[in-house]
């Protein structure tokens, strides 16, 4: 088309120098037909190239620091080398894009949009211009945000410990072990936080947590939890001291039914579970953790009963350690027939007629509940027995 555009251009010269035939006019009509048609297929030109300015006007500032920022620690400069170090850096393609914006938004004054592409394939040039940045964009970006993301994160754990000089970092071994000494929540507020001693020693253990309803069961599965996560990222833990080993994590504690997909909740966990019992029987060399919040919640008291004796066993004496919360306290009873199944729970007291928790974990089973007098606290039509 630029050859068109020439040829064009030419015969217009000759044709008013020389005062030739208007023959231009017929290589015109031929341009102006392909034009037309290019146009046609390259749409809103100027609207596709703001819609991707405006996306990474949002890294713009980012993506400039992170070129400019100067580091010593080797490995924070190997992660920062895709931006100080690439033929073309960010700020290049943003620049390239800038002039492309500003060449489309001649698409502003139709008139003159008009005029100049009768003339010259102005928008087919810079179109071109704005695929070939489009492809190198489709190759790089994806780079710069996986960067940008570990960036955040390593930054977020360097401010939690920074925020948090008393927690000391995990022992990370190579054996089958667990051992926290005061282990509590990081979310929960230090004049709040009550911490607990607690240990796996070998594989195959199985701890079963009763309680009363807000106890702790549920948020001391989630302490473990979350300090695991912690300990592996690399980061400080909650805890006066923390030893573990490597294990694959695996939780089942919040479950969602789902109204779209047409799943209760019930049937929700029992896919969960059954995915968890199949990461147990996996032919991995890590053994897993698995944390099991009230088990087979979502059905009646018979068959939950017998449901959840029949899982934990298939899970006593498996490649991997865990701990179920439960309110059956039948389930108890097991660990009288599977010496790798241990009881430990929570309590409460009452005092006055309110209910005081203090959360520190116990051995054995649990010897209280608390559901009527919630339900009489709250002022439900029930009696105490």
């Amino acid at each position: 088309m630029a050859l068109n555009a020439l040829i064009t251009a030419i015969l217009f010269i000759l044709s008013s120098a020389y005062n030739i035939p208007p023959i231009w006019l017929i290589s015109f009509v031929l341009y102006a037909g392909l034009s037309f048609t290019q146009l046609r297929k390259m749409g809103n030109l100027f609207g596709e190239a703001l819609a991707i300015y405006a996306e990474l006007g949002q890294l713009r500032a980012m993506l400039h620091h992170l070129e400019n920022f100067h580091v010593r620690d080797a490995q924070l400069k190997a992660l920062l080398d895709v931006f100080q170090n690439s033929d073309r850096p960010a700020s290049a393609h943003l620049h390239r894009l800038d002039v492309i914006l500003g060449a489309v938004s001649l698409q502003a004054n139709p008139i003159l949009w008009m005029m100049v592409n009768l003339v010259i394939p102005y928008d087919i040039f810079w179109g071109y211009l704005l695929s070939k940045s489009k492809g190198d964009l489709a190759v790089q970006l994806p780079i710069w945000l996986e960067t940008i993301y570990d960036l955040e994160a390593l930054g977020a754990l360097a401010e939690f410990s920074a925020l948090h000089p008393q927690h000391p970092f995990p022992t990370v071994t190579d054996s089958v072990n667990f051992t926290a000494v005061n282990i509590g929540h990081p979310h929960i507020p230090f004049d709040e936080r009550v911490s607990n001693d607690f240990s796996f020693t070998r594989l195959g253990e199985m701890v079963i947590i009763t309680g009363s309803n807000m106890a702790g069961k549920s948020s001391f599965l989630r302490t473990l939890g979350v300090n695991m996560v912690l300990a592996y990222a690399g980061s400080v833990v909650c805890a006066e001291t923390f030893e573990v080993g490597m294990f694959r994590l695996f939780s089942c504690i919040r479950v969602n039914d789902s109204v779209v997909d047409g799943i209760s909740y019930f049937y929700a966990e029992v896919k969960r579970l059954k995915a968890l019992l199949d990461a147990l029987k996996a032919d991995d060399k890590l053994p897993l953790f698995f944390l099991i919040d009230e088990i087979f919640r979502g059905t009646n008291n018979r068959e939950r009963l017998i449901g959840s004796k029949a899982y934990i066993q298939a899970l006593a004496d498996g490649h991997g350690v865990g701990l179920i919360s439960t309110h059956d306290l039948d389930l108890v009873h097991l660990a009288d027939d599977i010496p790798s199944i241990r009881n430990l729970h929570f309590r409460e007291k009452i005092e006055s007629g309110v209910m005081v928790f203090d959360y520190i974990l116990r051995e054995g089973p649990c010897p209280t509940t608390n559901a009527l007098m919630i339900m009489q606290l709250e002022g439900l039509p029930v009696e105490m027995p």
